[in-house]
């Protein structure tokens, strides 16, 4: 079995693969387009007042303006005033396909908190626990 690395956090348990997906069908159908990033242009984003929700293309710049029709996202970025946070899923396939953002040690059906600025992650943090509470009572 692959270590994780220390700067990334299975977060299944507590944000499963059907909340990931339940919140990516929101965000694409309720929400709206904004750049956040130089990486790529146009996201899909939703706008939650105390936080706002980005989707990433599973296949990075390859879709630069995060099209639909072109691929699906594996990446939702969390953005409040102070914090980023990150969170892949990697499905089933993904690993096989070398998708955007899967790293060394995930495995497929699996939902990751991952903080490339730190050196490592011992728990969730708080505001991302309340965030993703939040996102699990999406209808």
């Amino acid at each position: 079995m692959n270590a994780l690395p220390s700067n990334l956090m299975k977060i299944t348990n507590a944000f499963s693969v059907a909340d990931f997906e339940k919140v990516k069908s929101f965000v694409l159908e309720k929400g709206n387009r904004k750049t956040y990033r130089n990486f790529d242009n146009q996201n899909p984003y939703y706008n939650f007042e105390s936080f706002e929700a980005y989707l990433g293309a599973d296949i990075g710049q390859q879709n630069i303006n995060n099209d639909p029709n072109l691929s699906d996202f594996n990446e939702l970025t969390l953005k409040d005033q102070n914090n980023y946070y990150k969170i892949i899923i990697v499905r089933k396939g993904d690993i096989h396909a070398s998708k955007r953002n899967v790293l060394k040690g995930m495995h497929e059906n699996e939902v990751y908190y991952v903080d490339p600025y730190q050196e490592k992650i011992n728990q969730i943090p708080n505001l991302l626990s309340q965030y993703l509470k939040h996102l699990q009572k999406i209808k």
